[in-house]
């Protein structure tokens, strides 16, 4: 996988107390956030005459939402997080940190993290590196992990970013839709092509596309759902024995427990990260995805995000 180059913004490295922001289609478990005292800067969904934080939503129970979400004919439409957002965010951290690493959506999906970018250079006097993580879900949530767990090892901004510009360059996530009518009305992907998957039946397993800005492209074409499934598992296999693994979800848990049974069978030593898929990501996707990340673990990550 191409070492992905848009970090966009860094200042000299400090070995003091680093704290960790990202946003909210990370789609982070409470728990894991509070323990590691991530701020988390939301998204807004504007849908059914109301503009509302995603981070909200996502704690508060998705099920109303996506209720919503499959009867609506018009899609919600989502807003990155101003400006000012994350300078608030990097001011209130900075008063008990020295150093603050920010990893954003993929900047070929979103604008946060040029937003992210113009907030830490209104701020000269602090010390911030924004990170374009190249993914988002449950790739997003791999990277905010190992920074997480490297900061809190008391490890240095060095060492944090050396471990999250690993799995960024490493990372593969791959994930199958139910049906690819939410991305064509969407635009996430071409009109034209989501039409004709639609006419030959074809289920498009889709990826965040290196050569093309991370944006969400089609990884291969397969005709049944179980058979792209079996796709992302079988790439999964392929990338080693000894991996960083995870499953997400949109709106469907049972079948994303089932997967997760799965890739614990592929590789029976990870311990697969499991999530939910929020509204920003999940409006564009659609109920039902389901899907898969890895990263191939060095020794001292391994001891990390597996202990």
């Amino acid at each position: 996988m191409p070492e992905l180059k848009a970090y966009f913004f860094e200042r000299k490295m400090s070995m003091g107390k680093v704290g960790i922001v990202t946003d909210s289609t990370a789609y982070l478990p409470l728990e894991f956030k509070e323990k590691y005292q991530i701020e988390v800067v939301s998204l807004v969904v504007n849908y059914d005459d109301k503009s509302i934080p995603e981070e909200g939503i996502f704690y508060k129970g998705l099920d109303d939402f996506y209720n919503w979400l499959r009867q609506a004919s018009i899609l919600p439409t989502t807003s990155q997080p101003a400006t000012g957002d994350f300078f608030e965010t990097y001011q209130r951290l900075s008063e008990r940190v020295d150093s603050i690493v920010s990893i954003h959506i993929s900047g070929g999906i979103s604008g946060t993290v040029g937003s992210a970018a113009a907030a830490a250079r209104m701020l000269p006097d602090l010390d911030i590196t924004v990170i374009n993580s190249g993914s988002t879900s449950i790739g997003l949530y791999m990277v905010v992990q190992a920074a997480a767990l490297t900061a809190a090892a008391g490890l240095g901004k060095d060492k944090v970013l050396e471990n999250v510009r690993y799995v960024v360059d490493n990372l593969q996530v791959v994930f199958i839709p139910a049906t690819l009518d939410y991305l064509k009305r969407g635009g996430r992907i071409g009109g034209a092509a989501a039409l004709l998957g639609n006419l030959l039946q074809i289920k498009p397993v889709l990826y965040f596309n290196p050569e093309r800005d991370y944006i969400i492209d089609v990884y291969e074409k397969v005709r049944t759902k179980e058979k792209g499934i079996r796709r992302m598992l079988s790439e999964m296999k392929e990338a080693g024995p000894n991996l960083k693994t995870a499953v997400a979800h949109v709106a469907s848990a049972s079948e994303g427990e089932d997967l997760l049974k799965r890739v614990k069978e592929i590789c029976p030593g990870s311990d697969p990260l499991f999530s939910g898929v929020g509204p920003v990501i999940g409006s564009h996707i659609g109920p039902g995805t389901v899907g898969v990340g890895w990263y191939p673990l060095t020794p001292g990550l391994d001891k990390l995000v597996n202990d």
